[in-house]
């Protein structure tokens, strides 16, 4: 189905983003009446046109796979708007290899897989682990509940991914203010446009610095051992710099908050620390916190699944509807950190594959078990009825989470 065709498809449902009242750790439940009746179903976009929703896991897998699905149609700039908002990939700069196919995105992963390989990401863990405790120290001398979220989730991977990228502490806060104008669902076209250009001035300047004078970060090691332009750079660094904030930030909180309204699965993590692996893969499936997207466009006309797919009709992926597939999982809406190795799809699949994966599960896993083991009597602070969740974001989660101890 193509836009044009919007009238002939009535049946096609809005994206939804409502989660179901009192379980605000479940996905919207269309995405489940969709699964069953077809892992593939026609989706109405903000603009009226007609694609196709995502929900069975084979089927996700597939999509992300398959190279007909292109991040832009036809080898060139798409002129497909982000769900909820007025940004088009034409306005996206150089540099951004998520929306790239090869050999461009295979170029630039090339260039950056090194810096995020396991061995390179297990050097980072004593680092991580001392700003960890330095946050918690602060969290420690608070007189009365503090909001996790501000106090230790957003810090945390805030303080890893600028040091990583040589952000400098003083435009940290910053940034994260306009990363949040990005990621929200009601952001305006000229307010989104506004946050880009700030952005953009800002890591124009970190790129200008690090050309002066190279650090040990990766933004510094890339202007010394590549031919990379300034505009590849910048659009490389938002890359790295939302992609390591956003997802890990709500992980981190919306994560703890999923402990807590668990207590027998706190209580066996507690009991035995060796758990935490499995934990963190759990809380990645469950969650799936990356409510929208990926996003794919057919680079040609085929037939997909028993569908006929046409050359520049978007596919949306649902990520949390595939991670709750009872096909893939035995029992999928149960949260079991006992659950064992499983197959999510919590960084996508194929070669768009999230390629921080392990420094995300690094940060994950030492940020939950610290944070636990710090404060063994950490609680809600408030009524669960009382936590506010980012409904209307692109990345769940809570908008805050006031704990005690």
């Amino acid at each position: 189905m193509v836009p044009s065709q919007a009238a002939e498809n009535p049946s096609a449902e809005p994206f939804p983003t409502a989660r179901p009242a009192g379980c605000p750790f479940d996905p919207p439940a269309p995405f489940a009446r969709a699964r069953a009746e077809c892992p593939i179903t026609p989706l109405r976009y903000p603009d009226g046109h007609i694609g196709q929703l995502v929900t069975g896991l084979e089927t996700a897998r597939s999509v992300l796979a398959d190279t007909r699905f292109s991040s832009l149609p036809a080898g060139k700039r798409s002129p497909v708007k982000v769900p909820g908002s007025e940004l088009s990939t034409d306005a996206l700069p150089a540099g951004m290899f998520v929306n790239m196919d090869p050999p461009e995105h295979t170029r630039y992963r090339r260039l950056l897989s090194k810096h995020f390989t396991i061995r390179r990401v297990r050097e980072l863990r004593p680092r991580i682990q001392e700003l960890t405790d330095r946050l918690l120290d602060e969290m420690a001398s608070a007189s009365g509940p503090v909001d996790l979220v501000q106090a230790f989730a957003k810090p945390l991977p805030t303080l890893v991914t600028s040091e990583l990228l040589g952000l400098p502490e003083a435009d940290r806060a910053e940034f994260g203010r306009h990363v949040d104008v990005l990621f929200s669902l009601s952001t305006t076209g000229e307010e989104m446009q506004q946050s880009m250009a700030i952005l953009g001035g800002m890591l124009h300047a970190l790129i200008a610095a690090a050309r002066k004078d190279a650090g040990p970060d990766i933004l510094g090691r890339l202007t010394v051992e590549t031919d990379l332009t300034d505009e590849e750079l910048l659009g490389i660094t938002i890359v790295l710099l939302i992609a390591g904030l956003e997802t890990t930030t709500n992980m981190l909180a919306l994560g703890t908050y999923a402990l807590l309204r668990h207590p027998e699965q706190l209580a066996a993590l507690r009991a035995d620390w060796s758990l935490m692996d499995d934990a963190v893969e759990e809380l990645l499936r469950y969650l799936s916190v990356v409510q929208i997207g990926p996003i794919r466009v057919a680079a040609e006309d085929f037939e997909f699944e028993g569908r006929s797919i046409r050359a520049g009709q978007v596919v949306t992926v649902s990520l949390p509807a595939a991670n709750r597939d009872p096909l893939g999982f035995e029992d999928p809406d149960t949260f079991d950190i006992r659950r064992g190795p499983s197959r999510h799809m919590a960084f996508g699949n194929g070669p768009h594959q999230c390629m921080g994966h392990h420094l995300a599960r690094l940060e994950l896993a030492i940020g939950y078990e610290s944070l636990l083991r710090r404060f063994p009597r950490l609680e809600l602070a408030v009524p669960p009825q009382e936590i506010g969740t980012r409904e209307m974001m692109v990345t769940y989660g809570v908008l805050e989470l006031p704990v005690r101890w």
